[in-house]
């Protein structure tokens, strides 16, 4: 089965096609160009690498939030386009789910992180047990000084919130935070894609069009429409 991957959480986009769950080709774009703009030409260079046409795609697994509301928005309209076109399942991916899955295996709690602006951070607390990733605690938007309060223990951090808050990490949790070396060049289409494909096969497919972004945090507009009421 060969799904297309395809991450608009945050400004760092990234589209990916597996074919039997085997990474065929991965591509990122970091140009500051909206995803209305640029969302289009990144799958179709993804394809491209990959040297597939769009026919032979079987699903779409996209990122469904937390992470940039227009972002969120801007890749489901457009996967809901294809879908209306080709009739192709959509597979709504959690984003911190997708972003945890990268990393194999450790032993160590797993936190992603991601920047929610406003002094917070989109995230959620993982640990590996018998090769299986648990979900320990569910997705939350939080001051990142809080969140270390609930660190007890050896934790891997992984997204771009480290970028921002690295020394609060370090000050606070100190050895305890494990910080990923690489912030700046991460990807997630690869393990939406994956774990998209792993939904597909056991038959659990959503319907497309009722499927909507997890927001956790209101936007801007209704923040500013509820004050006006």
């Amino acid at each position: 089965m060969i799904v297309l991957g395809i991450d608009t959480s945050t400004p760092l986009g990234s589209t990916a096609v597996l074919d039997n769950g085997r990474l065929v080709y991965e591509y990122i774009d970091n140009t500051k160009a909206s995803y209305s703009k640029r969302l289009l030409i990144m799958i179709d260079n993804a394809l491209k690498g990959a040297v597939i046409n769009m026919k032979r795609i079987e699903g779409y697994a996209l990122a469904i939030g937390p992470g940039s509301f227009t972002g969120l928005r801007i890749g489901l309209s457009i996967c809901k386009g294809f879908f209306a076109a080709t009739g192709k399942p959509i597979i709504g991916v959690d984003t911190l789910d997708a972003l945890a899955n990268t990393l194999l295996y450790p032993s160590n709690l797993i936190c992603p992180i991601l920047d929610a602006r406003k002094g917070e951070v989109y995230s959620a607390l993982y640990k590996y047990k018998d090769n299986e990733l648990n979900k320990l605690v569910d997705n939350m938007v939080i001051d990142p000084k809080r969140l270390c309060s609930m660190i007890k223990e050896p934790t891997i951090f992984w997204g771009d919130g480290i970028e921002i808050y690295r020394e609060l990490l370090l000050e606070r949790l100190g050895d305890m935070a494990i910080l990923t070396s690489e912030t700046k060049g991460y990807s997630n289409a690869a393990s939406i894609a994956e774990i998209g494909l792993k939904i597909l096969e056991r038959g659990d497919v959503p319907n497309a069009m009722t499927l909507k972004p997890k927001y956790i945090r209101r936007s801007e507009a209704e923040i500013k429409w509820n004050k006006m009421e």
